[in-house]
């Protein structure tokens, strides 16, 4: 059985052809400090921001490949679309790529009006490992934890109105274990392993073994008060993150901001990837969760 980290990898880019877009947009100094910029259509007004973080487990990935696609689909519903670019786990430690993102969300309020974005609605959206960045950045964002120097343009917030999150892994220790307690046999027989993503993104540890390091990584850690309202998905055949990983986050946000913040929708039968989730419905939901949150 070949490892995730093991996989061989090949980059298919997003259809963008005939989409006005900027590429390669520097948000802070390092060869993964890019960004690409997609307009919607009707661009002569101010346009509310999806940045979209794309998953891979932290080890692969980059922006602007075929998992753009859902974000996209908004963008024809009159939203710009930001894909950027981050440190992957054997470039840089962890926390470094949640400080990335959250330079961007300040380059994209420094730019508004240069690149004709509004500022006052900016959201998040993450798929697997970028689903996980994107909670943690809005959740310590609420906190006022996990900030550092990465990037400029600190006369701007990094809050954003709100987080939509699909299938991500948020509790690294708990894997295996609920994989088990699901009778589900995980894909990936090195779950809960140093050598595992989630190990690999934790300094080739088991996630277990460096409880200080996982909570870390846990965006119920940072929860509070301030937290934004969120859209989460996951599939009941995912065997790469369990799905039971997102209905326990979803819990424990409602704890803290209440059922009326909180939307989960759980896929029967729908496994790991953009796949089953790219359809009408799926993209209606998560328009009409943008407009609520839209100010």
């Amino acid at each position: 059985m070949v490892k995730f980290i093991e996989r061989e990898t090949h980059f298919v880019p997003a259809q963008t052809d005939g989409i006005k877009q900027e590429r390669d947009l520097p948000y802070a100094d390092g060869d993964r400090n890019r960004l690409d910029l997609y307009w919607p259509d009707q661009s002569s007004q101010k346009a509310p921001v999806i940045i979209d973080i794309h998953g891979g487990g932290m080890y692969f990935g980059a922006k602007s490949s075929q998992k753009l696609a859902g974000a996209l689909e908004l963008r024809k519903r009159g939203y710009a679309i930001v894909s950027p670019n981050y440190s992957l786990s054997y470039m840089a430690p962890f926390p470094q790529p949640v400080y990335e993102i959250k330079a961007v969300i300040r380059w994209v309020k420094a730019h508004a009006a240069e690149y004709h974005l509004d500022p006052e609605n900016v959201f998040l959206m993450g798929e697997s490992s970028g689903a996980q960045l994107a909670m943690l950045a809005a959740a310590s964002s609420g906190a006022g934890k996990l900030q550092s120097s990465v990037g400029g343009n600190f006369h701007v917030s990094d809050r954003v109105n709100g987080v939509i999150a699909s299938y991500g892994p948020y509790n690294l220790a708990l894997m295996q274990a609920q994989f088990a307690i699901l009778k589900q046999k995980p894909k990936f027989t090195e779950t809960g392993a140093a050598d595992s993503f989630e190990g690999v993104m934790l300094g080739f540890h088991r996630p277990a073994d460096v409880p200080e390091l996982n909570a870390l990584a846990n965006p119920a850690t940072f929860l509070n008060r301030q937290m934004v309202p969120v859209l989460m998905y996951a599939g009941t055949g995912d065997r790469v993150v369990p799905y039971v990983q997102t209905i326990n986050l979803a819990a424990q946000i409602t704890t803290v901001i209440g059922t009326e913040n909180v939307e989960v929708h759980i896929l029967d039968g729908v496994p790991h990837g953009p796949a089953g989730f790219l359809n009408d419905k799926v993209t209606q939901q998560k328009e009409n969760f943008l407009k609520r949150n839209r100010h």
